[in-house]
């Protein structure tokens, strides 16, 4: 018996020595080190104290280092006006301005202190595809009307570039189909009370619930997703539009088909961050994300890290190389109010 529990011993150190230099060498998620990596000896995500209101598919916008976070789905897959800025310095939210209306499915665009956005879903979940476009002064707190869309859309792509705001992609009014229209509004003629939308090159393939953002002057629409009530078709296509050329190329693809990003997708550092969402890999299901991708100009996506859990649509941001992830909805639409952040390596 002596000698069967010594060899047992031997066995069990030896089993906790491989398991600690496998750990030792072994990044976490199988990821080696690298520049812009998520790191790891900053105790990975840290939970902060819960949102003030859980919320999915908001709009987002960062200014002063704060965040802001407008509109979006609470509980019951029910829209929200309510919109409030987060403050990393002392994890504080502050209620700002309503939405004019319970809107979800719209993008946000920063403007020097203003923030623009565009169609979306209103006060409901059927029938209320709209056209209308608004503009937040963030100093003033106060919103204004502008010109319409041309046609009701909801989850388009909206960039600026320049003094030029773009609107393309999205759903329109029956919910389903998706619009390859591009439309762009001057803003220098709107603050001279002339402006009205103009037709652009369309969007090559149209589709909805695709991350936009603008990196070195061209606009990104990526992944998305084919109809919304009948069916939900993830995609990994990148579109690229150059203002310059009035013309659509193809970016690089994801690794694989992706939508319900919006507001957890951004540039920082010259480079696309998109964290969480809906994704259907090839041959697979429908799934809520857990990844976090990252896309340098010219070069591949990335999975550079995971969040705590999957969400949809969440609220997300670098701040002062700090990873900011607030409220989105975990699998069937259960909204969340949960916030965390993290380190990442400078």
């Amino acid at each position: 018996m002596k000698v069967l529990t010594t060899a047992h011993g031997r066995i069990r150190w030896i089993l906790l020595a491989v398991l600690c230099i496998g750990t030792l060498v072994v990044a976490p998620w199988g990821l080696p080190w690298g520049q812009g990596a998520l790191a790891q000896d900053e105790g990975a995500w840290q939970v902060l104290p819960d949102m003030p209101l859980g919320k999915w598919e908001p709009g987002t916008v960062v200014l002063d280092n704060k965040l802001f976070v407008f509109g979006g789905y609470t509980l019951g897959v029910v829209s929200s006006k309510r919109s409030e800025v987060f403050d990393p310095g002392d994890n504080s939210w502050t209620r700002i301005q309503d939405l004019p209306s319970a809107i979800t499915h719209m993008n946000m665009v920063l403007d020097g202190r203003t923030v623009w956005f565009a169609g979306g879903f209103k006060d409901g979940y059927k029938g209320h595809t709209i056209a209308e476009v608004w503009n937040y002064d963030i100093d003033k707190d106060r919103y204004t009307a502008a010109p319409l869309l041309p046609a009701p859309r909801a989850g388009g792509g909206l960039a600026l570039v320049g003094r030029k705001l773009h609107f393309f992609g999205g759903l329109m009014a029956d919910r389903d189909t998706d619009s390859s229209d591009h439309w762009i509004l001057d803003l220098d003629a709107w603050t001279q009370g002339s402006a009205r939308w103009t037709e652009s090159v369309p969007m090559p393939v149209p589709r909805n619930q695709f991350s936009t953002v603008v990196l070195e002057g061209k606009i990104y629409a990526i992944g998305g997703q084919f109809h919304h009530d009948s069916m939900q078709l993830d995609q990994p296509r990148v579109d690229i539009y150059d203002p310059q050329t009035s013309s659509w190329s193809s970016g690089p693809s994801l690794p694989k088909g992706h939508s319900h990003a919006e507001g957890a997708t951004f540039v920082h550092g010259n480079q696309i961050y998109m964290l969480g969402g809906h994704t259907t890999p090839a041959g697979g299901t429908k799934s809520t994300d857990a990844d976090i991708l990252r896309l340098s100009a010219g070069g591949h996506w990335q999975v550079i890290g995971s969040l705590p859990m999957p969400l949809s649509s969440p609220a997300a941001a670098i701040i002062e190389e700090t990873l900011f992830l607030a409220g989105g909805a975990t699998a069937g639409s259960n909204v969340a109010a949960r916030m965390w952040s993290r380190k990442l390596i400078p």
